[in-house]
């Protein structure tokens, strides 16, 4: 039986990114099977043709390039096209200035036939220092089917890796369409909850690079329009339709994450304006009516930034020194609960803090083989008392 087809959707809307190493990447181990499915996204595509001139030479047949002009200065739209346009079993979503390891995507597959996944989470780093991406942050020796709650899926806000298309149609998976920033939050939340998801830790990763001259989802917007997909999610039936615990991870991860990267990325608070505060306020609110108990799992420093935002006239310098004192992992208030009796919950900023310390270790190829080890040896073990026993008798 042959393999399984693969389209790697990168989108392209800047030739000035290093589009010929994202497609390059794709194709370099000459599988025919696995291919790149270029999106022209307000582009010519004669333009992006002639700068993968060589690249199509090397792998004929392999590549192939749509048009998308909509105007729209989001990745959301290219993506949901590719999605729709392919006809291949496997598909997957790629920066156009990101990478992957050779034979990442054939490995992925690999795995994602051997579980009959839905979706394989890539094991990401970032750059030519390969830092390993702490998302998300699951349990240490978990190597088969996850779990949304128990394995803090929502950490993980996008589908790098590989998806099973049929996948995507039945799970209703749709990128936010016009949202510049978070548009795959909708598309990960119910595919992370819905989907059979393994992750592909200790194999080739994904690899993201900050190298691109322009990024669109980088600079400062309004805290309305950065937070609008939160809103979306949060504001769906879909959402207030999960178990409680699910809602708890989410919440928590919003808060724990994207709130705080809100106030940290405006000098620490001191850059909000006033309707930047009441936009905020309206997320917290419909964090809280979701999942109540998701300000007793921050971490206190999250809580008291929280709780200062929402006052009637927040001290932005409060904000700022509290944002400060977030840089230090090691601060108390930064490893220990808002709420002091939730120390042990999953969700709860101790385990959360130790979850991530760990994922060097879940990442590592060598996990399987230490866990397999490890096995034999105990089985080992025990045999040897159980025999030990019987000839004393």
């Amino acid at each position: 039986m042959s393999d399984r087809t693969v389209d790697i959707i990168i989108a392209v809307h800047d030739v000035r990114r290093n589009i010929r190493r994202a497609v390059g990447s794709v194709l370099s181990d000459g599988d025919p099977s696995i291919r790149a499915l270029v999106v022209c996204h307000n582009l010519p595509a004669a333009v992006v043709t002639a700068e993968l001139a060589d690249v199509i030479e090397r792998s004929p047949g392999r590549v192939r390039f749509i048009q998308l002009d909509d105007g729209v200065p989001s990745p959301s739209g290219p993506f949901n096209l590719g999605l729709a346009v392919s006809d291949a079993d496997y598909v997957g979503i790629m920066g156009s200035d990101d990478e992957l390891d050779p034979g990442a995507v054939a490995q992925w597959r690999a795995v994602a036939e051997r579980h009959r996944a839905d979706a394989v989470i890539a094991k990401v780093v970032r750059g030519d220092r390969r830092a390993v991406v702490r998302s998300p942050a699951k349990r240490v020796w978990k190597t088969g089917v996850l779990d949304f709650a128990k394995d803090r899926l929502p950490y993980r806000s996008a589908p790098l890796g590989l998806m099973r298309r049929d996948a995507v149609e039945r799970l209703r998976l749709r990128l936010m369409d016009g949202a510049r920033s978070g548009g795959d939050l909708p598309f990960v939340t119910r595919l992370w909850a819905l989907g059979r998801v393994v992750p592909a830790a200790g194999v080739a990763a994904y690899i993201e690079h900050a190298d691109a001259p322009v990024r669109v989802t980088w600079d400062p917007k309004p805290v309305r329009q950065e937070l609008s997909a939160i809103r979306e999610v949060l504001g769906s039936a879909f959402v207030r339709s999960l178990a409680p615990g699910y809602r708890d991870a989410l919440a928590t991860k919003l808060l724990r994450r994207n709130l705080m990267d809100t106030v940290r990325i405006r000098d620490g608070g001191r850059g909000f304006t006033r309707d930047d505060v009441r936009a905020f306020r309206e997320v917290v609110d419909m964090i809280e009516s979701i999942s109540p108990r998701s300000l007793g799992y921050i971490a206190l420093i999250h809580r008291l930034t929280v709780d200062e935002l929402r006052r009637g006239e927040p001290d932005l310098e409060v904000v700022h020194r509290l944002s400060e004192q977030m840089a230090n992992p090691r601060h108390w208030a930064m490893v220990r609960p808002a709420k002091f009796t939730a120390f042990f919950h999953a969700q709860a900023q101790p385990r959360y803090v130790a979850a991530s310390a760990l994922i060097k270790v879940g990442a590592s190829r060598f996990l399987p083989l230490a866990r397999n080890t490890a096995v034999g040896v105990a089985g080992l073990v025990l045999a040897t008392l159980v025999a030990l026993l019987l000839r004393r008798r």
